[in-house]
């Protein structure tokens, strides 16, 4: 596992964003995960992600992790990537100044966002934004 995590990682620090495939049923996840949450197989094959996904709701905490709290505001919240996994992240260009505005977008949904890999807290990370 150690190994899938770092390999995920050195590509994410070089700008690509990758999941995996099994191969026995050709379930796709993401984040890489060393066995198939479908099947149950081991025999995973690595797939860059299109970075399409959709947006279905999010939010914004008031208490965010002490290692992200000088980003603070910020949206998170629930993506379906193209590729089928759905999962929760930080959304760049949406509106969190106050509840009425976050109500509103939310009204809005879905919404379609596409990822990037951005520098945060010392650390390469994926994110998503909201597509133009």
């Amino acid at each position: 596992m150690e190994r899938m995590i770092s390999k995920f990682y050195k590509s994410v620090a070089e700008g690509k964003i990758y999941g995996v495939q099994c191969k026995k049923c050709k379930h796709f996840i993401f984040p890489p995960k060393a066995g198939c949450e479908k099947c149950g197989a081991h025999s995973m094959e690595w797939k860059e992600i299109s970075g399409e996904g959709t947006l279905h709701f999010f939010s914004s905490g008031n208490l965010p992790p002490k290692k992200f709290a000088e980003y603070h505001p910020y949206a998170y919240g629930v993506i379906e990537l193209k590729e089928g996994p759905i999962f929760f992240t930080q959304i760049e260009g949406l509106d969190v100044s106050n509840v009425k505005a976050i109500e509103e977008q939310n009204a809005k949904m879905p919404m379609k966002v596409k990822a990037k890999v951005k520098e945060m807290a010392g650390m390469k990370i994926v994110i998503f934004e909201v597509a133009k």
